[in-house]
Formats: structure tokens, C-alpha cells, sequence
């Protein structure tokens, strides 16, 4: 049974994936203006345009509609990623995934995923399930990257590993909260701890 912020209607004309797409452009911009906790559908109707009503065609809720667009969101970072992943050899994994990281933030950040719908999260129940579903998808990328890379390590000790460095994604958005900024610093720090984590696992490594 679907849950309460399941959208319900899956629009399959080009008329109705515009309205559904113009409905979270709006919210995503009302978020950015007014901030997660003061977002509304009425808010978001105004912002897009249309009648209040058109939302609920398509959403049964606010809280759908933000867990839409960061699922998709998450997502889209994810693909980026693991064909990012696959690029990533033996002899210069360092450099590569190096860049990987910082190509990725730039990526996400360019399509949206900004430091206000990952706020969200902490306010809305779906949105930390949705979360915590990516960080397994992101985990098990890094265990496929690493064993790939000839770590002998178990799967368990990877995935246990690959959390970790999830962790250290969160570290940098947590850091831009503090210091209220998105200074490069934060992605550099993230990318030498992620390289010392891996090195242990790749140390008899062929």
C-alpha cells in the first residue's frame, strides 16, 4: 500500500508532466526563498501559477512533493557516480576518484540538489527514508568500485567501509550549514579522508 506522500497520479501526457514538473520547480523555489518550514501549497500554487487544486491532481501533500524532487534528485547523483566509478582503475585510482568527488558536487549542485532540499530531510519522515535508502545505493557503488579495484576485503567489511565514506558527504553539507557558505575547502578535506579509509582496504590489492 502506497504511503501518504505516494504521488497519485502518474501523468503519461506531455500537458500533465509539465504541470507535475512546473509544481516542483515552484516548491523547490518557494523552499529556497522562504525556507523549508515555511513552505505551503498555497505558497506553491501562487509561485507556479495555477490553482491550488492542480497540486492535489498530482500530489496529496507538500511533504510528496518535496519527496519527489529529492528522490529524483539522488538518484540522478547516483547514475553520475557510478559511471563515474567505472572510469576509476588500479595505477591512478587516487587522482581519479579525486576528481570524481569534486566533478559529482559540482554536478549535483548544478542540477539542484542544494543545501535547502537536503535541510528538508531533517524535518520530514519520508524524506530521511529516502536518505538512508541512497546511502545504501551509494555504499554498494563504493563496495563494486573496491572490489573491483582488488580489495580482498569481505563484502560486510566494504559495505561497513562505504558507509563511512557516506558519512563524509554529509560532513560537507554539514560544514556549509555552519559556516553558511559552500567553500571549496570542505569538498578537499572530504576527499583526503575518503582516500585514507580506502587505501587500508586496497593495501593487497594486486
Amino acid at each position: 500500500m502506497p504511503g501518504k506522500t505516494s504521488a497519485k497520479r502518474r501523468p503519461v501526457q506531455a500537458r500533465s508532466r509539465k504541470i507535475k514538473a512546473t509544481i516542483m520547480e515552484a516548491a523547490h523555489d518557494v523552499m529556497r526563498e522562504r525556507g523549508i518550514r515555511a513552505i505551503t501549497t498555497n505558497a506553491i500554487a501562487e509561485h507556479a501559477g495555477i490553482k491550488i487544486g492542480s497540486i492535489y491532481d498530482y500530489f496529496p501533500n507538500k511533504e510528496a512533493i518535496i519527496a519527489e524532487i529529492y528522490e529524483g534528485k539522488l538518484a540522478q547523483v547516483r547514475g553520475f557516480l557510478e559511471a563515474g566509478s567505472e572510469r576509476i582503475d588500479r595505477v591512478e585510482w587516487r587522482p581519479q576518484l579525486s576528481n570524481l568527488i569534486r566533478e559529482t558536487w559540482t554536478y549535483q549542485l548544478a542540477i539542484g540538489l542544494d543545501r535547502t532540499i537536503v535541510d528538508a530531510s531533517y524535518y520530514y519522515e519520508d524524506l530521511l527514508r529516502i536518505a538512508r535508502a541512497h546511502s545504501q545505493l551509494f555504499a554498494s557503488n563504493y563496495v563494486r568500485l573496491l572490489r573491483r579495484l582488488g580489495s580482498d576485503w569481505s563484502d560486510e567489511r566494504l559495505f561497513d567501509l562505504s558507509i563511512s565514506i557516506y558519512t563524509l558527504v554529509n560532513a560537507t553539507w554539514s560544514y556549509w550549514r555552519l559556516t553558511e557558505s559552500s567553500d571549496s575547502i570542505a569538498i578537499e578535506r572530504q576527499i583526503v579522508l575518503t582516500i585514507r579509509l580506502i587505501e587500508p582496504a586496497l593495501d593487497h590489492a594486486p
